[in-house]
């Protein structure tokens, strides 16, 4: 219900600002919590891809494909995803995704890949899209080289082909490896480390934004935020608004006197946060997480 919310408000928030249509997250995964059971799943999404989960695959031939441990580590801003075993993997060893998107166009991939000095892994990667029943095709913009830190590995909004807007069909992404050359410039190991963080899917929202209704009382655009700037809307007059980081520390406070607002997040580092509202009639919602980029 959170995650269906999140979205929703986010949708109103573009009529609200006037905005025609709005970008809206269709799955992320920030990896919050560095708890596998919770991490593996979207953390932000809408509904029908809330179950949708990565994997580390070594894929020959399909349907030959065997899923390898998915544990949890330091990441770009949290924790990331991790694994080993890549080694031979040039071609077939990969990260993998599932999710729909019926509705929506304008579709754009978001990642941070990295890798360990102690223990290199793959160099080499690209990012790929198919749709079901389909022929995998590569992203403009999508050959990935990877570092032992955070610095290198990004892909940013990286499109998806025509083909894929409003489709019915399941939309499958993957971030293979292309050669056997480790971070370090050796031949990656069976205890080489890959990791992966911050991926988002994005989409343009369809048309009729103005009849989504703020359920939780609030809410915010756009989120993921990538500028200074956050736009904040309730259904009733909002007093006071605080910003937590995922650890539980109140980073910002602003005080607020009406049902919308702008507020300067560019002070905030890339992140998850917890947005939490105070409102006149004294109801305090339920926290809404922020992703700042």
């Amino acid at each position: 219900m959170k995650k269906f919310l999140l979205s929703s408000t986010m949708m109103l928030l573009a009529a609200y600002f006037g905005y025609g249509q709005t970008e809206v997250t269709l799955a992320a995964w920030t990896c919050p919590t560095g708890v596998d059971t919770v991490d593996l799943y979207p953390d932000i999404s809408t509904p029908e891809n809330a179950n949708k989960y990565l994997s580390a695959e070594d894929t020959v031939s399909w349907p030959n494909t065997n899923l390898r441990d998915v544990t949890f580590t330091d990441g770009a801003n949290t924790f990331a995803a991790k694994a080993t075993g890549w080694n031979d993997g040039a071609d077939s060893k990969l990260w993998s995704i599932k999710i729909k998107a019926q509705g929506y166009s304008d579709l754009r991939v978001w990642s941070k890949q990295s890798s360990s000095a102690g223990n290199p892994g793959p160099r080499d990667w690209k990012i790929q899209a198919r749709l079901s029943g389909e022929d995998w095709v590569d992203l403009n913009g999508g050959t990935i080289i990877c570092s032992n830190d955070w610095t290198g590995g990004i892909a940013n909004a990286l499109e998806l082909p025509p083909e894929f807007n409003n489709t019915n069909s399941s939309i499958y992404i993957r971030w293979i490896m292309t050669s056997n050359i480790s971070t370090n410039g050796t031949v990656v190991a069976e205890d080489g480390i890959a990791k992966i963080d911050d991926i988002f899917i994005t989409g343009i929202s369809p048309a009729g934004v103005e009849e989504v209704i703020i359920s939780k009382g609030f809410g915010m655009y756009p989120n993921p935020c990538g500028s200074d700037e956050l736009n904040i809307a309730g259904t009733e007059k909002i007093t006071a608004l605080n910003i937590y980081s995922m650890q539980g520390k109140i980073v910002k406070t602003v005080k607020v006197d009406g049902n919308q607002t702008k507020i300067d997040v560019g002070s905030l580092r890339p992140g998850a946060y917890l947005v939490q509202a105070v409102l006149s009639n004294g109801n305090i919602p339920e926290p809404e997480m922020l992703i700042i980029k």
